[in-house]
């Protein structure tokens, strides 16, 4: 609901709220959606959407088609990708005093983040509106695994801001690792390089080259390289693994390997989580050290 200063209810005549970058999990699992149940609105998409577009119970439903992950979240939401654009949706809605909507996923063990701005992301729409936003979850519920939250807007006026809501619940490191497990595959064995994190030596670092690629050949269409995503023997494995798309680099959450190859994974909330999960997601642990380590 919008009110003034004086808190007296106020109609806003243009107001636009944009969501964007909705996508989901491996294999259609924790799929996001929208639904706007209410109020005089209507929508822009980009001409190549990637979002499906149904009704649920009357109201308009806007549903991610595409596989997605923190890694390829926007940071601005002035600035999308053009793949970011087609994942999104600005509701423009219309001498508009409050408004609903329901966000949500479907069932599915990714962590699932819903971004949204009080302006189009997708349009060059001139004229802003002046508010200060408070966000409200007022309910999450479970139904069959799927999560509901239901936003209340409340809005007053002073200036513009971008807000980002997530979505999720804590995973502990072993359902981590069990999750990675699954989506890596029942039938993919999972090699975790273990070496030294800081520096290696000439002759480590040699080994590594060597063997890199001669895994990758030979096991790499049935296997997953896992790395703790840090310089040394990581990174040497990582960048010299043929192409890296047999490579899982371990990351805290946020953070970044910087590889120039392979998939980071988020994996705990710091180093200390990152390192158990490194622990307990592995079949078989490769360690490589040479002369003087």
């Amino acid at each position: 609901s919008v009110w003034d200063m004086e808190d007296l209810p106020l109609t806003v005549s243009t107001f636009r709220i944009s969501f964007y970058d909705l996508d989901m999990g491996p294999h259609g699992s924790s799929r996001e959606y929208i639904i706007v149940d209410n109020g005089d609105v209507s929508f822009t998409e980009a001409k190549d959407t990637q979002l499906n577009e149904g009704h649920v119970h009357g109201h308009m439903e806007f549903l991610a088609s595409h596989s997605g992950s923190a890694k390829d979240k926007p940071h601005k939401s002035k600035s999308l990708s053009q793949v970011q654009k087609k994942r999104s949706v600005v509701l423009s809605y219309k001498d508009a005093h409050s408004f609903d909507l329901t966000i949500g996923a479907s069932s599915g063990h990714s962590p699932r983040a819903f971004m949204f701005a009080l302006h189009s992301a997708l349009a060059c729409h001139e004229g802003k509106v002046a508010i200060t936003t408070t966000l409200t979850t007022t309910t999450l519920t479970t139904t069959s695994l799927a999560a509901t939250t239901k936003l209340t807007t409340t809005l007053t006026s002073t200036l513009t801001t971008t807000l980002t809501s997530t979505v999720t619940t804590k995973e502990r490191p072993e359902e981590v690792a069990k999750r990675l497990r699954n989506e890596a595959g029942h039938d993919t064995h999972i090699i975790c390089i273990v070496g030294a994190t800081e520096s290696q030596s000439a002759d480590s670092e040699a080994l590594v080259k060597a063997i890199a690629p001669q895994l990758d050949e030979e096991i790499g269409s049935r296997a997953k390289f896992v790395t703790e995503g840090t310089v040394g023997v990581p990174e040497t494995f990582a960048e010299n693994c043929g192409d890296g798309s047999h490579v899982w680099n371990l990351v805290p959450s946020g953070e970044s390997s910087g590889f120039a190859q392979g998939a980071d994974i988020n994996a705990g909330e710091n180093a200390e989580e990152r390192q158990e999960i490194f622990g307990l997601v592995g079949d078989i642990y490769v360690t490589v050290g040479g002369e003087g380590e």
